[in-house]
C-alpha cells in the first residue's frame, strides 16, 4: 500500500527546512530511522530520518526546495508493489499545488497586500514562495484567491498573468533577490531580541599577547596546533569558574547561575554566523578544548554542525582580528550575560621596567555585558582577571 511520509518536526522552533540533499532515490529500500535527507533548518544542517519503512516510490520535494513541517516529501510502497500516479489521490498536505490544475486568469489588484499572520509572516506555501522569488515577485503583495487563505502556486500564476508582477521588484531595480535562509532569519531574530531587551555596556582593555603567543609556539614545536580562540576559550572558562555571576542568565525574575561553563566561539561560514559551544570547558585541558573546537569549526564550515553542538552556551567569544579589526563591541548572544570581542594583534612600543621603549604585541578585548544581570564593577573584575590569565597563561596549571 502506498503511503506518504511528511517532513518531521525535529525542534520546538522548527517550522520548515530546505532540502539540501536527498540521501535516497527512487527504488531504494529504507527502514524506520534511516537517514533520508540532509536538511537546512533554522539553526543548522542535519540529517532527517525516515519515520516509516518501505520502498521509495517517489520524491515529492526537490533539492533546494523549502518544505514546511508535516508536508509530504516522499511516497513509500511495500516491497513488490507497483506505484502508479493515477491511482493516488491528490496530496493531502497541499492539494492546490497540483501542476495539472488549469489557472483561470482574473484581474488581480497588485496593490492588495497578502494576508499575514499575527507575527507578521505571510502565509504562503513553499512552492508558491519559490515561484514568486524565481520570477522576481515580492510575495508579500500577492493576494490569495480566497481572502484569509494561504498563498499557493495558482495565486502566483494568476498574479503574473494579470500583470501584477509589474509592480513587484524587478531585475532592473534590484541586482538580485535573495530569500532569507532559516539560519539568517534565526540570527536576525536573536540579534533583534538581544538589542531590544538587553541594556548593554561595553568595557575595553589592552592585553599583552607575548606570553600567549609564546605558549602557542611551544605547542607548535611539539606538533600540536592550537588556535588563539581555543586558548582564549580555555582562559575565559577558568575566569568564569571563579566569576559565577558572569556565568549567569536571567529568566523572568530569577537569576540562573549555571553549573556548567560552556564557552561558544563565533565562526564565520558561507551560510552565516554559527557558534559552536565547548561544553564544560573549565574541566578540559587546553589541548582537549583546541581539538574539540577545531572539529566543530570544520563541521560548521562544511554545514555538518548539529543543533546540539550550538546549544547550552553560557559565554561567547567572537574574534574579528583576522580581518584587521582592532576593536569592536559585539551583540550579546541571548540568553547569555556577556560576550567578548577580540581584536587584531598589533605591535606597539611600551615602556619596560626602566621606562625604555620596548616593542611588544598587544590586542584589544571588549567585554559587553547585560546590566540587568551584572553591574560594572563585577564585570570589570572579570575582565581584569581574564587579562591577567592572557598575560600569564601559566596560571592555567
Amino acid at each position: 500500500m502506498a503511503r506518504k511520509m511528511a517532513l518531521p518536526k525535529i525542534g520546538v522552533n522548527m517550522t520548515e527546512a530546505v532540502i539540501a540533499k536527498w540521501l535516497v532515490k527512487v527504488g531504494d529500500k529504507v527502514a524506520d530511522g534511516d537517514a533520508i535527507i540532509e536538511a537546512e533548518t533554522d539553526k543548522s544542517t542535519q540529517e532527517i530520518y525516515a519515520t516509516e519503512s518501505g520502498i521509495v516510490a517517489k520524491l515529492l520535494a526537490s533539492e533546494g526546495e523549502t518544505v514546511e513541517c508535516n508536508y509530504d516529501i516522499m511516497v513509500l510502497v511495500d516491497e513488490g508493489e507497483t506505484y502508479t500516479e493515477e491511482a493516488q489521490a491528490a496530496p493531502a498536505a497541499a492539494p492546490e499545488e497540483k501542476a495539472a490544475v488549469a489557472v483561470e486568469t482574473k484581474p488581480v489588484p497588485a496593490a492588495v497586500p497578502a494576508v499575514q499572520t499575527a507575527g507578521g509572516r505571510v502565509r504562503i506555501s513553499p512552492l508558491a514562495k519559490k515561484m514568486a522569488l524565481e520570477n522576481g515577485i515580492d510575495f508579500h503583495v500577492v493576494p490569495p484567491e480566497t481572502p484569509g487563505a494561504r498563498i499557493v502556486k495558482n495565486d502566483v500564476l494568476r498574479f503574473i498573468k494579470s500583470g501584477g508582477a509589474a509592480s513587484a521588484p524587478s531585475a532592473g531595480e534590484n541586482l538580485e533577490v535573495i530569500p532569507m535562509s532559516g539560519i539568517r532569519r534565526t540570527i536576525a531574530e536573536r540579534m533583534t531580541k538581544s538589542t531590544l531587551e538587553k541594556p548593554c555596556v561595553g568595557l575595553n582593555t589592552t592585553a599583552d599577547a607575548t606570553a600567549l603567543l609564546a605558549l602557542r609556539s611551544k605547542y607548535k614545536e611539539k606538533g600540536i596546533k592550537i588556535s588563539m580562540d581555543a586558548i582564549l576559550a580555555r582562559l575565559a572558562a577558568k575566569a568564569l569558574s571563579v566569576h559565577r555571576n558572569i556565568n549567569t542568565i536571567l529568566e523572568g525574575d530569577n537569576y540562573l547561575v549555571k553549573r556548567d561553563v560552556n564557552v561558544g566561539v563565533a565562526v564565520d561560514t558561507d551560510r552565516g554566523l554559527m557558534v559552536p559551544v565547548v561544553k564544560n570547558a573549565d574541566k578540559k585541558s587546553l589541548v582537549e578544548v583546541a581539538d574539540e573546537l577545531a572539529g566543530m569549526v570544520a563541521d560548521a564550515q562544511n554545514a555538518r554542525l548539529g543543533t546540539d553542538a550550538m546549544s547550552g552556551g553560557t559565554f561567547t567569544i567572537t574574534n574579528l582580528g583576522m580581518f584587521g579589526v582592532e576593536e569592536f563591541a559585539p551583540i550579546i548572544n541571548p540568553p547569555e550575560c556577556c560576550i567578548l570581542g577580540v581584536g587584531a594583534l598589533k605591535k606597539v612600543f611600551v615602556p619596560d621596567e626602566n621606562d625604555q621603549p620596548k616593542l611588544t604585541t598587544t590586542f584589544q578585548m571588549t567585554l559587553v555585558f547585560d546590566h540587568r544581570i551584572v553591574d560594572g564593577a563585577p564585570a570589570a573584575k572579570f575582565l581584569r582577571d581574564l587579562k591577567e590569565l592572557v598575560e600569564m597563561p601559566e596560571l592555567l596549571i
